[in-house]
C-alpha cells in the first residue's frame, strides 16, 4: 500500500488536473446506485440461480432435496439486510467515512422510512423464516423466490425510466474537454498510436435505467471530442471477484482479435470477436460499454412467452414435476424420460422456431434479415469455438447478448470453467457448446453445416499459426486464473484464521502448463481436417442432439 500511494503522490504533482477531475468522476458515480428494490431483486434472482444449479445436482431426488448451507446463509443474510444493503443503520457512519459511505448512509436510513418498505421488509422475513417446518425444501425456497422477484420488479416497473445528470451529479454535468483531457473508459485496454485515443467532451443530459446482465444498470451517454456518442453502462456488481475473472477473458479475446485480422481465411470472413470494454470504477462499480439495441436470448425468450400468455419459468418447473412424477413411483428418470420432457417441452411451450418467428418479426426487409442471419452465424461460430476450446462456463441464456443493429453477439460473464476441488479445467459437459433446437432452426441446415463449420474451422487454423505463440498468452492468463482459484479455496479453508499461504511455484507451473497442454490439445484437434472430414462436423452433432441436450440442465434452456 506503501508503495501504491507513493506512486499516486508522485502522479498527483504531475497532472494534478487529471487527477482531480477522475476522482471527480468517480466521486459522482455514487448517484448511479441502485435502489433497495432493484438490489433485492438483483440478490434474489442471484439466488435463484444458486437454487437452481443446487437443484439439477440433486435431481435425482426432487422431492428430498434440502437447501445447501451456502444457499441458506445467503437467503438469511438477504433476509438481515433487506434491502439497506448493511445489517443496521446505526453503524454506517461510524464505519465509512467517505461521501459515498454517507450516500449509502441516507439511502439506507430514507429506505427504513419507507412505509412500502416496512410492509415489504415483514413480509419477507416472515416468508423466509427457516424455522416452519417444510422451509428447508429446495422447491419451496424456489417457488418463493420467484414470488417475490415477480413483486419487485412490477414495483420497478413503476419507477421514472430516466433521470438529468444536473439533478444530481453537477461535476458530471459541467465537465468538458476545458475541466481536463480524460480519455473515454476503456481506451488503453488496447495500444494504440496515440493520436487516435478518443476524450471525453461532455456527458449527456438524460441517464437511463435499463435491466440488463442480471441488474438494474444506468446508461450513462458520453460524448467523445470526435462528436461520436459512446453509451456505457454503470453497473453495480457485488461479485466482484468473479467479474474480474471475466475481465481477463475479455483481455485474451482482445488479443486474439489481433490475430485474427493477420489470417487470410479469417481476414476474409471478417470474423472478429466482439469484446465490449469493461473498466472497473471502484469495488462495487464498474462501467461496461453498451450497444442499446442488443437483448440477451433470455429476453427474447420472455417477450416471445408474454406474447403467447406463458409462464418463462414453465418449462423448468414441467421438467422437475416429470421427474418427480417418475420419482414418486419409486423409479429413477431413464434416458428415453429426459427426452420425452424435452419433446414435451418442444411441442407445448417452446416450439424450435421461437427464435426464427422473433428475427422475421423484427427484419421484415429481406436484406435485412439475411444480413442478420449471416452475421449471428458467424459469431456463434466463434462464441461456440471458445467456448469449446478455451473450457469455458456453459452459455446461458441470459449470458448471450445479440446487437439488433448488427447482428453482433457478446457474452457477459464468461469464464474459465474451473473445477472448485482440483483447479483443473472442466471437461466434461454433455454439449460442447451451445447450438440448440431453436439456433440451429434459425440458422437452417446449410447454415450450420455450411458457415458456422468453415468459421470455425478457419478461427482454429488460425491460431495454431506457431509465429502467434498462443500457449504464452493462455499462460499469462491462467496463471492469474489459478492464484485466484488458490487464494479462494484457502480463504474457504481458513475462514477468519492465519493468513493463507501463497500457491507453491513448481505446483503452480504444473497446473498452469496442464491447462494450457488442455487447451492447445482441442485447439489442434479443430484445426486438423482430411477430405471433407473434420472434428468440427463431430461437434456440431453433438451439440444438435436430443440425446445430449436432454440431459442439460433446464436453466440452461435446452430447448432455447
Amino acid at each position: 500500500m506503501w508503495r501504491c500511494s507513493r506512486i499516486m503522490h508522485m502522479q498527483r504533482d504531475l497532472h494534478p488536473t487529471l487527477l482531480s477531475s477522475l476522482e471527480g468522476i468517480v466521486d459522482q458515480m455514487v448517484w448511479f446506485r441502485e435502489n433497495w428494490y432493484e438490489e433485492v431483486s438483483r440478490q434474489l434472482q442471484q439466488g435463484l440461480a444458486k437454487c437452481y444449479s443446487v437443484a439439477f445436482e440433486n435431481r435425482t431426488a426432487v422431492s428430498d432435496a434440502k437447501i445447501t448451507p451456502h444457499t441458506l446463509n445467503f437467503v438469511k443474510k438477504l433476509v438481515s439486510t433487506f434491502g439497506v444493503g448493511v445489517e443496521s443503520v446505526t453503524n454506517v457512519s461510524s464505519t465509512f467515512s467517505s461521501a459515498a459511505s454517507e450516500s449509502l448512509a441516507r439511502r439506507a436510513q430514507q429506505t427504513s422510512q419507507d412505509p412500502v418498505f416496512q410492509r415489504m421488509k415483514t413480509q419477507f422475513t416472515t416468508d423466509f423464516d427457516f424455522s416452519v417446518p417444510g422451509s428447508m425444501k429446495l422447491h419451496n425456497l424456489i417457488s418463493k423466490l420467484k414470488k417475490w422477484i415477480k413483486i419487485l420488479e412490477a414495483r420497478t416497473k413503476l419507477m421514472p425510466k430516466s433521470f438529468l445528470i444536473e439533478e444530481k451529479c453537477r461535476f458530471l454535468s459541467n465537465f468538458s474537454m476545458q475541466t481536463a483531457e480524460v480519455e473515454i473508459p476503456g481506451e488503453f485496454l488496447l495500444p494504440k498510436h496515440n493520436h487516435y485515443y478518443i476524450k471525453i467532451a461532455k456527458f449527456l443530459p438524460r441517464v437511463e435505467i435499463v435491466h440488463k446482465h442480471g441488474t438494474a444498470a444506468r446508461r450513462l451517454y458520453i460524448r467523445g471530442h470526435n462528436g461520436k456518442i459512446y453509451p456505457y453502462l454503470v453497473m453495480n456488481d457485488a461479485c466482484l471477484s468473479d467479474s474480474r475473472r471475466e475481465e481477463r477473458v475479455l483481455q485474451l479475446l482482445r488479443m486474439l482479435n489481433h490475430f485474427l485480422e493477420k489470417r487470410k481465411e479469417t481476414a476474409r470472413r471478417n470474423l472478429q470477436f466482439t469484446v465490449p470494454r469493461v473498466v472497473a470504477v471502484s469495488p462495487q462499480m464498474r462501467l461496461v460499454e453498451d450497444n442499446p439495441s442488443s437483448l440477451s436470448l433470455l429476453s427474447i425468450y420472455k417477450q416471445r412467452c408474454a406474447k403467447k400468455m406463458m409462464e418463462h419459468d414453465a418449462p423448468i418447473s414441467r421438467y422437475y414435476e416429470r421427474l418427480l412424477m417418475v420419482q414418486a413411483r419409486g423409479a429413477q428418470a431413464s434416458h428415453q424420460v429426459l427426452r420425452d420432457i424435452l419433446k414435451e417441452v418442444q411441442t407445448n411451450m417452446v416450439p424450435r422456431s421461437m427464435l426464427k418467428e422473433w428475427a422475421s418479426h423484427t427484419f421484415p426487409d429481406a436484406t435485412d434479415y439475411f444480413h442478420f442471419r449471416k452475421m449471428l452465424t458467424q459469431q456463434l461460430a466463434l462464441m461456440g469455438f471458445v467456448e469449446f476450446v478455451l473450457h469455458l462456463t456453459r452459455l446461458n441464456p441470459e449470458m448471450l447478448y445479440v446487437a439488433q443493429d448488427c447482428g453482433q453477439l457478446h457474452a457477459s460473464y464468461f469464464r474459465f470453467d474451473i473445477n472448485d476441488a482440483s483447479g483443473d479445467l472442466d471437461a466434461n459437459r454433455p454439449v460442447p457448446f451451445r447450438l440448440t433446437p431453436n439456433i440451429s432452426d434459425f440458422l437452417t441446415p446449410i447454415g450450420v453445416s455450411g458457415v458456422l463449420t468453415s468459421c470455425m474451422i478457419a478461427a482454429a487454423r488460425c491460431f495454431v499459426q506457431p509465429n502467434f505463440k498462443l500457449d504464452s498468452l493462455l499462460r499469462a492468463v491462467l496463471r492469474d486464473e489459478l492464484i485466484y482459484w488458490h487464494k479462494k479455496k484457502q480463504d474457504e479453508l481458513h475462514v477468519g484464521s492465519t493468513q493463507p499461504q501463497d500457491m507453491d511455484g513448481e505446483v503452480l507451473i504444473t497446473m498452469v502448463n496442464k491447462a494450457v497442454n488442455a487447451i492447445m490439445t482441442r485447439l489442434q484437434n479443430l484445426a486438423q481436417f482430411e477430405g471433407g472430414e473434420s472434428k468440427v462436423s463431430t461437434l456440431v452433432a453433438a451439440a444438435n442432439s436430443p440425446d445430449n441436450l436432454c440431459r442439460m440442465d433446464p436453466a440452461w434452456h435446452p430447448w432455447l
